[in-house]
């Protein structure tokens, strides 16, 4: 039903009530993450980001190690190798995150993948669980290479409100070192500009 590609994925979505919603809403985010990569200008993937010390590029390698842990989980496997997250992401980072969002999909595409284990940091939770975590953070990062190279994130208010809606609970797990920083006031009325206050993000164009 997945592998014909990530259009009839979408489509999908709203057609087949057996896909749960943590795997509808993962679609929704990596499609917008890869939407994002194959937009960028050339030469603006080493614009420095509002993730502290990396650039578009580094992001880029950082989320594409997250979906291929979601492969990797969605066979039975653990965590994917780590590596510096410019050298994953490599000389074409559209295509790097590309490859990664479309083996994701077609593992999970798979009897049995959804119930499989998540890491154990993640509270013993299943993988259709912890799709609902890289849901957001494929949106998230999309926004994070969307605002330091200078194009449209694509993201729809709609999606801004289930995505805090759905990390809200899990904050506090959520918060330190290498996740989310602390969250900062706004007083938009803005989903987005919400969520992304809420991720501890300001904008490097601000």
């Amino acid at each position: 039903m997945l592998r014909s590609g990530l259009a009839s994925v979408t489509s999908a979505c709203d057609t087949f009530p057996c896909m749960s919603q943590n795997l509808q809403n993962f679609v929704k985010g990596a499609s917008m993450l890869r939407n994002v990569a194959n937009r960028v200008p050339a030469g603006a993937w080493d614009n420095s980001s509002c993730c502290d010390g990396w650039t578009a590029r580094e992001v880029a390698g950082h989320i594409s190690w997250g979906l291929e842990t979601v492969s990797n989980l969605a066979e039975g496997g653990g965590m994917a190798d780590e590596m510096p997250e410019a050298e994953r992401a490599g000389d074409d980072p559209a295509a790097t995150i590309t490859t990664a969002v479309d083996n994701a999909i077609a593992k999970l595409d798979q009897p049995g993948a959804l119930g499989r284990d998540a890491p154990p940091a993640f509270g013993g939770m299943k993988l259709d669980q912890f799709l609902a975590i890289m849901s957001v953070d494929s949106m998230t990062h999309a926004w994070d290479i969307a605002d330091a190279t200078g194009i449209d994130h694509g993201i729809d208010e709609a999606s801004a409100e289930v995505a805090q809606q759905t990390l809200a609970p899990m904050a506090p797990m959520l918060r330190g070192p290498g996740r989310f920083g602390d969250e900062l006031d706004t007083e938009s009325t803005s989903a987005l500009d919400r969520f992304i206050a809420f991720t501890g993000r300001t904008s490097v164009r601000s």
